[in-house]
């Protein structure tokens, strides 16, 4: 019964440690939700589902330079309305772990995959 006792307590305690580091490493999602609405002057927030997560992720990852691969669970598109400019914040396990910034032509880009751009110039083609 010792021995259960004393492999318990070290198993918690490594856990409560392994758990205070991963604290430290993370910036809270929603502090940085707050601080965004603050600073941005006039904006529309969206939290995106899952449908449109897992093709921003997926075509984020298909066109970027960047060898790390985005993972995140959770995307937040900030839609500036008084510039030509947005921003994508991300988290991970409630962990802010990304942002962007995009022009809105090429978010809608990453969300279907460029197939809205192919074939276009400047203007529409009808």
């Amino acid at each position: 019964m010792r021995i259960v006792t004393i492999f318990f307590l070290t198993f918690f305690l490594t856990y409560l440690t392994f758990s205070e580091e991963n604290n430290k490493d993370c910036q809270s999602y929603d502090l940085k939700l707050k601080e965004a609405r603050d600073f941005f002057k006039t904006y529309k927030e969206i939290d995106l589902n899952l449908t449109m997560r897992s093709s921003f992720v997926k075509n984020y990852n298909n066109f970027s330079y960047d060898k790390k691969k985005l993972n995140v669970d959770r995307l937040t598109l900030f839609m500036l309305l008084d510039k030509t400019e947005w921003f994508v914040l991300g988290a991970k396990e409630e962990c802010f772990a990304f942002w962007v910034n995009l022009e809105p032509d090429r978010f809608v880009e990453l969300i279907d995959g460029q197939s809205l751009a192919e074939g276009q110039g400047i203007w529409r083609e009808d």
